[in-house]
C-alpha cells in the first residue's frame, strides 16, 4: 500500500477515534464531574481498543495474528498514555489552561508519534 493511502486511512481512523474520545471526555468532565486528568486517562484507555482494531484491519490490513502487532501497539500506546497524562496534568493543573485546548495540543503530538511508529514498527509486515 502506498504511503499516501496509509496516511489517509490513518487520518480517517484518527478523526473517528478523536470524535469518540472528545465525546467521552466531555461527558466525563461536564456530566460526570471527573477531573480532566482522570477523565482524559480513562477515555484514552477506552478508545485504544477501537483504534487498534481499525488500524490492524483497515489502515494496515494485516492478516498476521495479533501477537506481535498487539504487543508493539500496547508499548506505543502506553508511551502515548503517559505523555498525554503528563501534558494534561501540567497544562491544566500547573498552567491553568482549558482542558480541551491542552488535550488538542496533546492529541496532535501523539498522533504524529503514533503514525511514524505504526508505519515503521507496529504494523510492519
Amino acid at each position: 500500500m502506498k504511503i499516501a493511502d496509509t496516511a489517509f486511512r490513518f487520518a480517517v481512523v484518527g478523526i473517528v477515534t478523536a470524535i469518540l474520545y472528545y465525546a467521552l471526555l466531555l461527558i466525563s468532565v461536564e456530566w460526570l464531574g471527573l477531573h480532566p486528568t482522570l477523565a482524559s486517562s480513562l477515555c484514552y484507555v477506552i478508545v485504544v481498543v477501537f483504534n487498534y482494531l481499525m488500524h490492524y484491519s483497515w489502515t494496515y490490513n494485516l492478516s498476521a495474528d495479533h501477537t506481535t502487532a498487539g504487543v508493539r501497539y500496547l508499548l506505543m500506546i502506553g508511551t502515548g498514555f503517559l505523555v498525554n497524562a503528563m501534558v494534561m496534568h501540567v497544562g491544566v493543573t500547573w498552567m491553568g489552561w482549558n482542558y480541551l485546548l491542552v488535550q488538542t495540543g496533546s492529541v496532535a503530538v501523539i498522533a504524529a508519534w503514533n503514525f511514524v511508529l505504526s508505519t515503521l514498527w507496529v504494523f510492519r509486515n
